[in-house]
């Protein structure tokens, strides 16, 4: 009744409910505040706050606990409520659970109340610490559950939190029986609690506290070992805690025995073949895993340790208990499982490849085979499983057979690919070919021979024919066993091919059962179709009886069986797949091809296939027979045939050669006889002594080419045919030998063999076949008339139409034809356009008539009548491409050979070198002929015309300035637009060619006035209307262009009117860079305010429409707007400009400098509030690294305002400012970050601390802390301690700090010095600021600070501080040693493990200082930071060894490297490691004179020098030392000393004196050669840039260091160029850098010994091998084919033994893994690649310069004339000339590819001159490279286009270059007229003639040497300019330089 009651009455219900949720509001922080101060209501309180607290956090439910850790931060309510006597246990756990509740919420969801905790924390431990571990003790369960609870919450609030309470644990028995505590019932019992309380440590400690967890021998081992088994389910064994915890396992186990640096497996680089015991451990371990082939996660288990391990394969499959012998039992499946799943996991190719030493060929072979080849597998296992009968083990045998075979191809492969050897350091392609055959004769000793395989084959066949059961025949897994053994012998013939040879089966018959002659069976499976045919074509071709033995001349189709050829022919036509048939077809023409009597015309073997696939499947059966037969006679006597080819090619000849009237000698074909072709072609390879590449492919092809036109086949099937009756033969033969036909370059021969065969037909018989009439009529239009006889039968229309449809016999590809076609026709343009220029030929020289001969014969044509000439030759080019177009036949005029070098030509694009620009003579009509023409070649070329010669330009504006042609122009002509948008950019460049008087510039000005006139208004419009098709962009160029130069205000107006609105518009994306010319025009007008604004709001507009109806976003455009309002807008308000706020800067201090300020300026504070409460102030100050460059540059600027404003005016400084200064800085030492400090320091200066700040944050951190201040407010708010400001300094950059301590800084500025700290070289954002680091650990060792000493130590704030101790300032030094005394009143009461020793370091270093504010060496700097670091360490080997010496000494001696000679000398098992320690300190610590003196007392150096000679010493430490004496090397004296004294270049050249030599080492040389030479050089040169060139030989002028230390230097130098075979880019520019200053410093010396008259022993010159060696280098490392390929060539033809051996001078790796690793994580998301493109880069000048120094060796005076330079005759040539020639092609290349460089270009150009000209060998060779020709000629058209800020040097270079160019020209050409001396004379000027005068003969002078070097016969462009000019002069005087030597050059040609 109660019930129904309850239920019935909802108004009582609903009563109850709003009283729950009352008393849920009402319950807030306040509340439970004041309950705890009433001890009445006290535990009510408690109760009600944990039952809130439990369904916390809710949204509908207030959050109490949020509320009262608001009001109350210290919670000192409950703590009093628990320091209240006689507590019961039920009170107490109302308290501890009150305050669990709150210490999970701030670990969680609370956590911006952190400090709640914290302050918790802290008093829990320092008060109520012992209450808790005693109430631990107590009988109740649940308040000892409870107190642990407690305790878990305590530890979780972070790894402090956790360390506090850990200290504070006393392990007792009492303790640990807590873990046996259990709950028999079920319910949460004490060990649950205890276990949580353990993990909480794990969970939430730092590694120390983990650590010390883990140690602790009673704490986390007794829950393990307490019964695990016994605990609930709930605990620790749920289904997926279950799976959680094994994958926990198994990463775990993973990490363990994989990992190299946290793992137990340790690195065999001989993969166990070393015989060393190795990894043990872990083989033991997966020995024991017996559930690999069961349990996927153990398998992965044991295939991931043994990938990361390989050294143990070998072994575990020796001592593990699985059976891999083949039987049928799935365990051994299992077993073959687990074998493929690890070798799967190995890397395909071996790592043993990877080495970077030399491995003996045998060991290499055992290392591959390790990872290659399970040692399970062997003969008896593959045998053993191919035997036994049954489908799923023979599947499994030959699948991991298949799968082994697949492996070792790719180490194969790997091994053959050249590319990966010839760039290697340690093996070559030799023998890594001498690897593979080893590796292929091991794998042969374990693989089943062939006759195994096939027999098993054979064996599955014959089951299938003889299974009675259907589904037996059928079986998939029979058809995969079969497909895969077809695999193998594929796999057989890549791997092990000489098991392939050695068999004798028979293969064609395994193609029994797949076809028959019927085709392909349909049942037979794909696959097996597939991998049938590949067999086929991967076996040699003499493995298959292709072809019947016997020769029947009358073959009966129907009796006996078919040859295997037969079979094939029919698979081929039968095929219904495509890549079958393709498949089948590539097979037939290997077969044929194979058989040696198609190797020269196996394409037209394509042709028949090709027409038998076409044919009706009807008719395919008969000409299959037909081609079986035939093909089977020309294999079988391949003689025969080829004889009669062979003799209607000689015939064909000598008929063409009495045709022509030429001896038979000099007939197309020179050699009567295939054999004798073969013969001679035997003779050069045998004499070519290997070099069978040197042959060249163009002798080859002209032997092919004439003496194979077409194959045997021809006479073959036409023999045959002649026997056959009328058939579809007939036919099918007409198309193909149409084709074939069509094929042939000169088809007189092929046409001669058809008529011969069709002389045995009856041609005018009825009964011919009407196919053979057709195609006679066809070809014998071919034939000369003498040899037409035969008299046949007219064809019929229908069949005369077979052979219309394709073009003459032009052999050229097809996919070329379009590429071909517009080269022919670009050929005929130009030549038409030559022809009508030229009105007078000149004779033709007999080089030049060859090339003539090229086109046509044209001894019969008038040579004056150009016309005639040019109609003839296009007729006869119609004639002969187009003939069955034209319904013609081509002549016999044209000769055959020359269109075979015709069709070269064309094939490589090469004639269109032949019309040169400048050899036009009617430049008018050429550029008439562009405007005209509305075609992309024309445009081209008038703009090129335009935009390179002054000529073209000047003809351009005078027919510009005929009215008649510019009424003729619109603006819809296309090309003329372009032509002018090329003139008016042209416009704006001075001409030195032409008058500079008041004339020739209002010449100029009224062509600009006459466009402007006549299209500038009709462009507006087309601009404006924005027509369909009409390209806007080019008219919009145009405007632009006339606006800027032409333009007046008057012009603008209706521009600026209209334009606006059209902007708008979101079409007009390209009418906005009218807006631009428009503001350039008017930068100095009042308008262009105005004129912004209406841009301003146009843009604004048109991004509004853009958003508004576009929905699909305008990326490009909308970002080009963006970017454009952003400059509109900047440009009025330009607070982010750099240039603004420095210029403004310097105003205000100019301005306001003065004591009397004018009083209608601005205060000072005004200005600054302007400054700071600005809306980009914020942005700009707090801009962060990631920001943009130029925000950096600009936050820089307004920085050095504010700095400015505070000196001038300290009133404006506020303490609020400091947030925002400190949340821009940075603490490092950029310019920027030092102006900030030096901005604080200054309202220091004016009373505003940092201390009153009240925190010293900076960077990000200060700006986040005050958000949440300001969120949290006052009173929650905490100072930040120690701890989270030591946690903002990076330990990379501290370390960084500690290692390139700024010396030299000061921390308070002086007056004679820089206000700003620079280092040259050094990027200072990377280092923190001394000045800042010092004041803020003071600040934070302040006395009444708590502090944690070993986040200082770890932070490596002592190793800064213990820095700051070798400053040169003594200010820095004595805030330094403040530091260090707090540090070590602090470290006295602090509490952590290396107290002791930290504190004993310091005593030890306090002891060791004999006076106040010592400045200590910085060697003793690095050692004592190395020890701070290292006594954190304990587990490490140097930990003991520190501490011994520190134990063993009582003061540091700053007079010696501390322990130095016991850790150099030590005889423990670590001394490797103690001597890298040692070293690593000397190669920190040794930075200035001071360290090296102490050093160099010491004897250390010596000692150095005299180990690293001592084969005691390995090859790390001679890398570390050689890094000592760099570092040393930096300083002067002991750079000198080292040099001088120690004769460290004399140990260099003995410690390079070996073969092979360590990369890394070779690297640490080159830096120490270095380091040694710029810094001996000193002050007399000033350390260029890398990319720095010196254009001059050496000179005299200036100090230089002495010869003798020059000469050994170089030597050096010079001994380590056959060793740069391994550097990489960057050491390559360091070398080259030091060689280059080097040798110019010699040159310099050299010259001084010279004009001083003292006796001078010349210094080691540079050979010719060394300086193709350096190219060679250079080459490999640029990857730069083309070099590599002209090397190579160079070196075999010469023998330089030098560069031939391959091992000589090999930069190797040595044996130490950790220099090899440092590369391989050097850099990362492509900027390694970019950092060795710009390396390389800069190597380029830097080589040349070394080049140039080269001189190749005087000619022996006994030869009266020098031999000339040629390429084909090695024995006649010489090194030094083909590697100058090499040298200079190199040169020119790099400075054409490269800016221009003036300097660079001079100094070449002088090399050149005095090295190269005089050398008429070398010259000859220039000459006949076009290369070399047109490289040249490209840098002397960029020389001629230089704008140099030194006119002089610019013409000077010019000059140079001029006069080079004219002896080539004179060297090269024979016919220069007297014109050439009249040029020369008066254009080329001596060096005392007026500079502007010098430069326009020069730029006149280029004109006339543009002309000659492209080939032409007179100046025709020169004589033109010089009539154009003097065309337009009237009488004047004085008359301009230019217009004087004009009418000079024209009156010597008039005369």
């Amino acid at each position: 009744m109660a019930t129904k009651r309850q239920n019935g009455d909802p108004l009582e219900s609903a009563t109850t409910a709003k009283k729950t949720k009352t008393d849920e509001s009402e319950f807030t922080g306040t509340v439970f505040k004041s309950m705890l101060k009433d001890s009445t209501k006290a535990l009510k309180g408690l109760e009600t706050f944990v039952r809130f607290a439990k369904k916390l956090p809710r949204a509908e439910i207030y959050d109490a606990v949020e509320g009262y850790i608001k009001i109350s931060v210290e919670c000192s309510e409950i703590f009093a409520l628990l320091e209240e006597e006689n507590n019961s246990e039920s009170e107490m756990m109302l308290i501890f659970q009150s305050l669990e509740m709150i210490l999970l919420r701030t670990a969680s969801d609370l956590s911006q109340l952190s400090m709640v905790g914290s302050n918790i924390v802290r008093k829990t431990v320092s008060t109520h610490m012992k209450l808790l571990l005693s109430s631990l003790h107590s009988e109740n369960h649940r308040f000892v559950r409870q107190c642990l609870c407690f305790l878990s919450a305590v530890v979780s609030q972070g790894a402090e939190a956790a360390r506090d309470v850990f200290s504070q644990i006393h392990f007792s028995k009492g303790l640990i029986s807590l873990s046996r505590r259990r709950d028999k019932t079920g319910k949460p019992d004490v060990r649950m609690a205890y276990m949580q309380f353990v993990l909480s440590f794990l969970m939430s400690g730092d590694n120390t506290t983990i650590g010390q967890i883990l140690e602790a021998k009673d704490f986390l081992p007794e829950i393990l070992t307490s019964g695990l088994k016994e605990d609930r389910l709930s605990i620790k064994d749920e289904g997926e805690g279950k799976r959680i915890v094994r994958e926990l396992v198994h990463n775990f186990l993973l990490d363990l025995c994989c990992s190299r640096k946290h793992g137990i497996s340790f690195h065999d680089p001989s993969l166990g073949t070393a015989g060393r015991a190795g990894n043990i451990v872990l083989l033991q371990f997966l020995v024991g895993l017996k559930q690999a082939t069961e349990d996927e996660m153990v398998a992965e288990l044991v295939v991931s340790v043994l990938k990361a391990s390989p050294d143990i394969l070998t072994r575990y499959f020796k001592e593990t208990n699985f059976s891999f012998s083949p039987r049928n039992k799935s365990t051994w499946l299992e077993n073959i499982t687990l074998l493929k799943k690890i070798y799967e996991a190995q890397p395909e190719v071996s790592k043993a490849f990877q080495m970077s030493e030399m491995i003996p060929l045998p060991r290499l072979l055992s290392m591959v085979l390790v990872t290659s080849l399970p040692s399970v597998c062997n003969k008896a296992f593959f045998t053993q499983g191919l035997n036994l009968p049954n489908l799923v083990v023979q599947h499994t045998t030959i699948s991991l057979l298949a799968f082994i075979l697949k492996r070792a191809q790719k180490n194969i492969e790997h091994c053959l690919d050249k590319t990966v050897w010839e760039s290697s350091d340690i093996y070559s392609p030799a023998v890594m070919e001498e690897f593979v055959q080893l590796y292929r004769e091991a794998l042969s000793k374990i693989l089943p021979d062939m006759v195994s395989v096939v027999s098993n084959w054979q064996s599955l066949s014959k089951e299938k024919e003889d299974a009675a059961c259907y589904s037996r025949q059928d079986d998939p897994q029979l058809i995969l066993v079969k497909a895969l053994l077809l695999q193998v012998m594929c796999l057989y013939q890549r791997v092990v091919p000489h098991l392939v040879s050695q068999s004798k089966f028979d293969f064609s018959k395994l193609l029994k059962g797949i076809v028959t002659e019927s085709g392909i069976k349909q049942e037979v499976p794909p696959v097996l179709q597939y991998q049938i045919l590949q067999l086929a074509l991967e076996l040699p071709a003499s493995k298959f009886s292709w072809f019947r033995v016997q020769d029947l001349p009358d073959p009966d189709p129907e009796k006996g069986e078919k040859s295997v050829f037969y079979l094939l022919l029919k698979m081929f036509v039968s095929s219904n797949s495509n890549y079958l048939k393709t498949s089948t077809r590539m097979l037939v023409l290997k077969v044929l091809r194979d058989s040696g009597v198609f190797e020269h015309t196996w394409k037209e073997l394509e042709l028949w296939l090709d027409h038998l696939a076409l044919l009706d499947p009807s008719q395919q059966e008969t000409v299959i027979q037909f081609l079986d037969h035939v093909l089977m006679r020309v294999v079988c006597n391949p003689l025969v045939y080829t004889e009669k080819a062979a003799s209607m090619v000689q015939e064909a000849a000598y008929l063409q050669a009495n045709l022509s009237g030429q001896e038979g000698d000099e007939a197309s074909i020179p050699i009567s006889h295939i054999d004798d072709v073969l013969d001679m072609v035997d003779v050069i390879v045998e004499g070519s002594e290997g070099d069978v590449e040197e042959i060249g492919p163009s002798l080859t092809d002209e032997i092919i080419l004439q003496t194979f036109p077409f194959s045997a086949i021809v006479p073959a099937v036409l023999e045959v045919r002649n026997k056959l009756p009328e058939s579809v033969v007939f036919e099918y033969m007409a198309a193909v030998l149409c084709d074939v036909l069509h094929c042939q370059r000169d088809p007189l021969a092929l046409c001669l063999t058809l008529q011969h065969y069709d002389k045995n037909l009856n041609m005018s018989h009825a009964s011919c076949p009407p196919h053979v009439i057709a195609f006679y009529h066809y070809y014998s239009q071919w034939l000369p008339k003498q040899t037409k006889k035969t008299r046949v039968s007219p064809v019929t229309p229908s069949v005369s139409k077979t052979f219309g449809s394709h073009c003459v016999y032009l052999q050229l590809p097809i996919e070329t034809a379009a590429e071909v076609l517009g080269s022919l026709m670009t050929v005929l343009n130009s030549l038409i356009l030559k022809l009508l220029s030229s009105e007078t030929q000149q004779p033709t020289r007999p080089e030049q008539q060859d090339e003539a001969d090229l086109f046509l014969d044209t001894n019969h044509v008038p040579v004056q009548n150009t016309e005639q000439v040019a109609l003839t030759f296009i007729r006869d080019l119609e004639q002969w491409f187009l003939a069955l177009e034209l319904s013609s036949f081509p002549p016999h005029s044209l000769n055959p050979v020359r269109l075979k070098q015709l069709c070269a030509c064309l094939s490589n694009n090469a004639l269109t070198d032949i019309v040169h620009l400048h050899t036009l003579n009617k430049n008018t009509d050429v550029l008439l002929h562009c405007i005209q023409r509305e075609s992309p070649s024309a445009q081209a070329l008038g703009v090129l015309l335009l935009e390179n010669c002054s000529t073209h330009v000047l003809s351009f504006e005078l027919w510009c300035l005929e009215a008649s042609n510019l009424t003729q122009i619109s603006s819809q002509n296309s090309s003329f637009l372009f032509l002018l948008n090329a003139y008016l950019r042209r416009a704006t460049i001075d001409d030195p060619t032409r008058p500079k008087d008041s004339q020739y510039c209002g010449f100029h000005s009224s062509v600009l006035k006459a466009l402007k006139k006549a299209l500038l208004s009709e462009l507006w419009h087309t601009v404006q209307q924005g027509e369909v098709g009409v390209a806007t962009g080019l008219h919009v160029e145009v405007v632009s262009g006339l606006i800027r130069l032409a333009a007046v205000t008057s012009d603008l107006t209706p521009l600026m009117n209209d334009l606006p609105a059209i902007l708008q518009k979101t079409d007009s994306n390209e009418r906005w860079k009218l807006a631009t010319s428009i503001s350039e025009k008017l930068s100095d007008s009042e308008e262009l305010c105005q004129w912004r604004k209406s841009l301003l709001s146009a843009a604004l507009l048109w991004l509004s429409a853009v958003y508004k109806d576009q929905k699909d976003p305008q990326s490009h455009h909308e970002e080009t707007m963006l970017t454009r309002l952003k400059s509109l807008l900047v440009s009025q308000y330009r607070y982010r400009d750099p240039n603004f706020l420095g210029t403004l800067t310097t105003l205000v201090e100019v301005i306001y400098g003065t004591p009397e300020t004018p009083k209608e300026l601005l205060p000072m504070a005004t200005v600054h509030m302007m400054t700071t409460s600005h809306s980009l102030f914020l942005p700009t100050m707090l801009s962060t690294e990631d920001d943009p460059d130029s925000l950096h540059l600009s936050k820089e600027s307004l920085v050095s305002l504010l700095l400015m404003l505070v000196k001038k005016c300290p009133e404006v400084c506020n303490i609020n400012h400091f947030l925002v200064l400190l949340g821009a800085y940075g603490a490092s030492l950029s310019t920027t970050d030092q102006k900030i400090l030096l901005l604080l320091q200054g309202y220091e200066k004016n009373n505003i601390s940092l201390t009153e700040f009240q925190y010293v944050l900076w960077g990000p951190a200060a700006v986040e802390h005050h958000k949440a201040r300001k969120s949290l407010g006052h009173s929650l708010w905490q100072k930040p301690s120690s701890e989270q400001l030591l946690s903002l300094l990076t330990a990379d950059r501290m370390l960084n700090t500690v290692t390139h301590f700024p010396q030299q800084r000061y921390i308070i500025p002086q007056e004679s010095r820089n206000v700003f700290y620079t280092q040259q070289g050094k990027h200072l954002s990377s280092l923190y600021d001394p000045c800042f680091l010092l004041p803020l650990f003071s600040f934070i060792l302040r006395p009444e600070c708590a502090v944690d000493c070993q986040k200082f130590v770890s932070s490596h704030a002592l190793g800064v501080t213990v820095a700051s101790l070798s400053s040169y300032d003594p200010k820095v030094r004595a805030a330094a040693y403040q530091v260090l005394g707090s540090f070590h009143q602090h470290l006295e009461g602090a509490r952590f493990r290396e107290k002791r020793q930290v504190l004993y370091l310091l005593d030890t270093v306090k002891n060791g200082i004999p006076k106040q504010n010592l400045r200590m060496p910085n060697v003793h700097v690095a050692y004592i930071t190395k020890v701070a670091q290292q006594i954190l360490r304990p587990e490490e080997h140097m930990y003991m060894v520190v501490n011994k010496f520190l134990l063993g000494t009582q003061f540091l001696d700053l007079k010696r490297v501390p322990d130095f000679f016991k850790l150099f000398y030590s005889f423990d098992l670590e001394r490797k490691l103690e001597r890298e320690w040692v070293l690593s300190v000397l190669e920190e610590g040794v930075r200035d004179k001071h360290c090296y003196e102490i050093c160099e007392k010491q004897g250390i150096y010596q000692t150095l020098l005299g180990f690293a000679s001592t084969p005691l010493c390995d090859q790390a430490s001679q890398i570390q030392i050689v890094n000592v004496l760099r570092q040393t090397a930096r300083v002067n004296k002991a750079a000198y000393n080292l040099t001088k004294e120690h004769g460290v270049l004399t140990w260099i050249l003995q410690l390079i004196d070996k073969r092979f030599f360590d990369s890394k080492l070779l690297s640490s040389v080159i830096e120490l050669l270095h380091a040694l030479w710029f810094t001996n050089l000193g002050n007399k040169e000033s350390k260029p840039e890398a990319n720095s060139t010196t254009s001059e030989r050496p000179q005299t002028s200036g100090k230089c260091l002495p010869l003798p230390i020059i000469n050994e230097f170089l030597c050096t130098l010079l001994a380590i160029i056959r060793h740069l075979g391994g550097v990489n880019a960057l050491q390559m520019k360091a070398f080259l850098h030091t060689l280059s200053s080097v040798l110019l410093h010699c040159g310099t010396a050299l010259n001084a010994h010279k004009e001083a008259g003292w006796l001078t022993l010349h210094p080691q010159k540079l050979l010719c091998s060394e300086v193709l060696r350096l190219l060679q280098r250079w080459a490999a490392l640029a990857r730069d084919a083309s070099l590599l390929s002209a090397l190579q060539t160079l070196v075999n033809k010469h023998k330089v033994k030098e560069l031939m051996e391959k091992g000589q001078g090999k930069c190797h790796s040595a044996k130490h893994a950790q220099f090899r690793m440092e590369k391989q994580t050097e850099t990362v998301d492509g900027q390694g690649e970019k950092l060795e493109q710009a390396s390389l880069d800069e190597c380029k000048p830097l080589l040349r310069n070394i080049l140039i120094h080269w001189e190749p060796k005087e000619k022996e005076l006994s030869s009266s004339k020098p031999e000339p330079f040629t390429t084909d005759k090695p024995e006649s040539s010489n090194l030094d000339d083909a590697a100058a020639c090499l040298i200079l092609k190199w040169a020119l290349k790099t400075l054409t590819e490269s800016p221009y460089d003036n300097s660079s270009t001079i100094a070449v150009l002088k090399w050149f001159s005095s090295i190269i000209l005089p050398r008429t060998s070398v010259i000859d060779a220039i000459l006949m490279d076009e290369g070399i020709r047109m490289d040249l000629l490209r840098l002397y058209h960029h020389t001629c286009d230089h704008r140099a800020q030194e006119h002089g040097s610019a013409v000077d270079t010019l000059q140079l270059f001029s006069r080079i160019m004219l002896c080539l020209l004179e060297a090269h050409s024979t016919s220069l007229n007297g014109i050439h001396q009249t040029v020369i004379r008066t254009c080329l000027l001596t060096n005392a003639d007026d500079g502007a005068k010098r430069e326009s003969g020069l730029k006149l002078l280029s004109l006339y040497i543009y002309e000659l070097w492209s080939g032409a016969r007179s100046p025709d462009l020169l004589l033109t300019h010089a009539r154009h000019l003097c065309y337009r002069t009237g009488i004047r005087k004085p008359k301009p330089h230019v217009l004087c030597m004009c009418e000079d050059i024209l009156s010597a040609v008039e005369s």
